[in-house]
């Protein structure tokens, strides 16, 4: 895992940098009417950091490839995340510790995004988001030299909504489809690949003195179209996911 990392971390990081695109500032609000003058959050302006338990499907929509050389698998994955606004980075890894019996998997993606404003107020929001997301895919068959490791870059935008529930509750939501290319180690250009994503967070305000609780659900959908007949997967994960908003 570690010779993985070091190898590709700088390709991953690699259009993040050079495609930078502004973030979103951020200001204070404070509560009318309330002596101690506390502060209330702007909605979309806290940054989570948390886990994820994660329900993968990867399966093989190819024709071609030997059973030996399939990496088909049904299992769960552990994904650590850290959203703010503007920049989305996670990591997700499975194996033996999240019951995979015959794989190991590691994901790293990073995705970098502008909300353009239709609506906002303190209580309501809602935007078109444009974003940019970088990823590594990489699942192996274990005792066999059968591997699938994709890295790609594609484009999306969708709709992104938050609503604020009385002090203490918010909630967003956003669902972005995106297209864009898939490559790997040392090809400029393999194949297309189609993703299709949605999440909610539910916010529970100041629950650990002027931090939030925060519950939320994810959908990840992907359809790698790799040139020739061995990559071609779809991935199809549901998660469930916890953490603390600041």
């Amino acid at each position: 895992m570690n010779n993985f990392f070091v190898k590709k971390l700088s390709l991953f990081f690699f259009p993040i940098i050079v495609l930078l695109i502004p973030l979103h500032s951020h200001a204070q609000m404070f509560s009318i009417g309330d002596p101690e003058q506390r502060t209330v959050r702007p909605l979309g302006s806290s940054s989570i950091v948390g886990a994820a338990w994660e329900f993968a499907d990867f399966s093989y929509q190819a024709e071609g490839a030997q059973e030996f050389q399939r990496l088909d698998y049904t299992s769960n994955l552990i994904r650590l995340f850290f959203n703010s606004p503007g920049l989305d980075i996670s990591l997700a890894f499975g194996g033996s510790f999240t019951g995979m019996d015959e794989h190991s998997a590691i994901n790293i993606n990073a995705r970098l995004y502008n909300n353009f404003f239709i609506s906002r107020n303190p209580n309501f929001q809602f935007a078109i988001p444009i974003q940019l997301t970088t990823d590594l895919m990489q699942v192996r068959r274990n005792e066999t030299s059968a591997e699938f490791q994709q890295s790609s870059l594609v484009f999306g935008t969708g709709v992104y909504t938050a609503f604020r529930m009385g002090d203490r509750f918010s909630l967003t939501l956003k669902t972005t489809p995106n297209y864009g290319f898939s490559f790997s180690q040392g090809s400029l250009f393999g194949g297309g690949l189609f993703r299709f994503d949605a999440g909610t967070f539910l916010m529970i305000n100041e629950l650990f003195g002027s931090n939030s609780l925060t519950i939320g659900y994810n959908f990840d959908y992907r359809a790698y179209r790799i040139e020739g007949n061995l990559n071609d997967y779809d991935f199809t994960s549901h998660s469930i996911t916890l953490g603390i908003g600041f």
